[in-house]
């Protein structure tokens, strides 16, 4: 049997890892954590709407992944997002010398599973899937990025 970075087992590792990963942050203190680098936190409820949203779109993709080999550039985003933060939480953590709520499975979930994902289409995808999934995991995660930065400066 060949593995492939869309398999369903694969895949669909993402989301689930996604869902531990909210977990830790919401548990974690993540949105009063980000006061840490931006001066003021994130509210809770802007935390809860763009996670619900981003989990929504992240099954929708998953699922399309999944079944269509031209959709192939959705699970590439999904991976790319997770590899960004998963960097991000360790980066986070060592520029302000605490521990950033999410870092324990941006590590130890994001970090491999993400490189797994990616590893392997980089190998099996065509390119243009490959950049296009790439790109609109940097062009997400900075959007998402964005939009917190800008509830968190709101409730200041």
């Amino acid at each position: 049997m060949r593995w492939h970075y869309r398999d369903p087992l694969l895949i669909w590792l993402l989301p689930a890892a996604y869902a531990c990963h909210l977990l830790e942050e919401w548990f974690g203190g993540f949105p009063e954590w980000m006061a840490r680098v931006i001066g003021s936190p994130l509210p809770r409820g802007g935390f809860l709407l763009i996670n619900a949203v981003a989990f929504v779109l992240m099954v929708a993709a998953t699922r399309a992944t999944a079944r269509r080999e031209q959709n192939g550039w959705m699970g590439i985003a999904i991976a790319t997002i997770l590899l960004i933060n998963g960097i991000a939480h360790l980066l986070g953590s060592v520029g302000t010398g605490a521990y950033s709520p999410g870092l324990f499975t941006g590590v130890v979930l994001y970090l491999p599973l993400a490189s797994l994902v990616l590893l392997r289409a980089w190998s099996q995808a065509e390119p243009d899937i490959r950049i296009r999934g790439v790109m609109a995991g940097i062009a997400l995660h900075a959007l998402v990025v964005v939009i917190a930065y800008a509830l968190a400066s709101r409730s200041s």
